[in-house]
């Protein structure tokens, strides 16, 4: 089963071949690619390093991040929430990015409307 970090979602997305090193970014557009081919297979929603983090350079050997606090961490801890996921279960790539999508344009609607004095929070 293919483990796959929340934070991932935006991250997949967004990718466009640059990143930390020669070695992640290899990595980074091969797993897009597989995901973006096979939208349906199931992924193992997790906080914690995955196959995307092998080639991360920030990645310590007991699988943290560099940054004693952990950041990405709690990075993820908090799209879980807005995203309405929940850890260690199941998902399709096509499921986590049509929440992701789902939830996102609302939040930005919503931001949208306060910012205009149409609504008030």
């Amino acid at each position: 089963m293919k483990k796959f970090r929340v934070h991932h979602i935006l991250c997949t997305v967004l990718y466009r071949g640059e990143g930390y090193s020669g070695t992640f970014c290899d990595n980074m557009t091969q797993k897009v690619q597989e995901l973006k081919a096979d939208q349906e297979e199931p992924l193992m929603l997790v906080t914690d390093p995955d196959m995307i983090c092998t080639r991360c350079p920030n990645r310590t050997p007991d699988d943290t991040c560099v940054d004693d606090k952990n950041h990405v961490k709690s990075k993820d801890l908090e799209l879980l929430e807005l995203f309405g996921l929940k850890e260690n279960q199941l998902y399709s790539y096509r499921e986590l990015l049509q929440c992701a999508e789902k939830k996102l344009f609302k939040k930005l609607w919503t931001m949208q409307m306060v910012s205009a004095g149409i609504v008030q929070l």
